[in-house]
């Protein structure tokens, strides 16, 4: 929201465009590991330290092998794609590895200081560009740097032993279970359903164009980030617990999300133009109003999703989940595939569709579920 106030509309559709695409690629470094870490190992810190450990090397050779591809693929900047992907895996590829730590720990408290640390110095860090009127070679090394820093605190208070897990790496290695193929199927095919639009936009939209839906895109996306810290308080808490008490913790976290996504629908409708007129600056994204409010309307459906979809990971049932984003993948498809002539309303419409299924589908499965699991606790 700042930095494109001083670039232009070209370079902000390449940023954007990159991430979206390099995001996609760090999929593989981060497959459904963070979720596959907290359930196998049923909150057991020490166990959850030594497979973050693992999964750090596997998460880092990852990384030096889409760098190693990028090198045989024709990009406008490949000097900012591969910049883009080093600050998108320190800003979220390797701390998402480590978070199950902190969620079986319970140290909410903890990791949110080290976030807001992260997310304030990032402001700052965009100002300075703003103010000097820096490129955004600058934004992005310096943001690296940042996120280096990051990574080391998040070390630091996981108590990760890098060294203990190099000497025992193959032994550790092998009690990592067939499950996690289910995890990493999970995740694949979630950003299949959820990320495909954008990836859509990044790759065969104008950038000017996409520069649009990516504006609108970052404001609407500030609620999935709540929505998401919300999913990730929710499973731990679902581990081991009664049908009864898993019913009041969707119904309290599903009304919050709701409302939430309510109120800001209306605000958005009322302001919604002022507000992009106040943080872009530049007339031309006005037009991205419309494309804001039909993706924060596609939030709404993802609350449902998120709330019924971390009952179904604490549960162990990531095998209804896979199935349910795979299907939803292929009609995120078909959708873009039939109405790719309307460019980023193809994109939107997609988006939509495929999260009211999901949404569907997790809500009926979850309903059963806990009907068996009462049953089950009754006798």
């Amino acid at each position: 929201l700042i930095i494109v106030r001083f670039l232009s509309v070209y370079d902000y559709g390449l940023f954007a465009s990159y991430n979206n695409i390099i995001t996609f690629c760090l999929l593989f470094a981060n497959p459904g590991l963070s979720e596959y870490i907290l359930v196998s190992s049923q909150n057991r810190i020490k166990e959850i330290q030594l497979k973050i450990g693992i999964f750090i090397f596997y998460s880092i050779l990852v990384s030096i092998l889409i760098y190693t591809g990028s090198n045989f693929v024709p990009l406008e900047s490949h000097l900012i794609f591969v910049l883009v992907l080093i600050r998108a895996f320190l800003d979220g590829t390797q701390p998402g590895i480590m978070f199950p730590y902190f969620q079986a720990s319970k140290q909410f408290n903890l990791v949110s200081y080290i976030n807001l640390f992260y997310s304030i110095m990032t402001i700052i860090i965009a100002f300075v560009c703003y103010y000097f009127k820096l490129s955004l070679i600058n934004f992005l090394s310096m943001g690296i740097v940042l996120g280096s820093i990051n990574i080391i605190q998040y070390s630091y208070h996981a108590k990760i032993n890098y060294l203990l897990v190099i000497k025992n790496f193959i032994r550790l290695s092998k009690q990592i279970d067939k499950s996690i193929f289910v995890y990493a199927g999970t995740s694949l095919t979630f950003f299949a359903y959820n990320k495909l639009p954008s990836l859509y936009v990044a790759m065969f939209i104008e950038k000017e164009e996409a520069a649009l839906f990516f504006a609108a895109f970052a404001i609407s996306n500030i609620i999935t980030i709540l929505l998401s810290a919300q999913y990730q308080k929710m499973i731990p808490e679902m581990i081991n617990t009664s049908a009864l008490q898993i019913k009041k913790i969707i119904k309290n976290n599903l009304i919050f999300m709701m409302s939430v996504n309510l109120i800001l629908l209306i605000i958005l409708t009322i302001i919604g133009k002022f507000i992009l007129h106040l943080l872009y600056s530049k007339d031309y994204y006005l037009n991205a109003y419309p494309f804001l409010l039909l993706l924060t309307c596609g939030n709404i459906a993802i609350s449902y999703a998120y709330a019924y979809g971390a009952y179904l990971s604490a549960s162990r049932h990531q095998d209804i989940k896979l199935k349910t984003m795979l299907a939803a993948s292929i009609i995120t498809i078909i959708v873009l595939s039939v109405t790719h002539k309307y460019g980023i309303y193809a994109a939107i419409s997609a988006y939509i569709i495929s999260a009211i299924f999901v949404s569907i589908v997790y809500r009926l499965r979850s309903k059963y579920l806990l009907k068996v699991q009462a049953a089950g606790e009754i006798i």
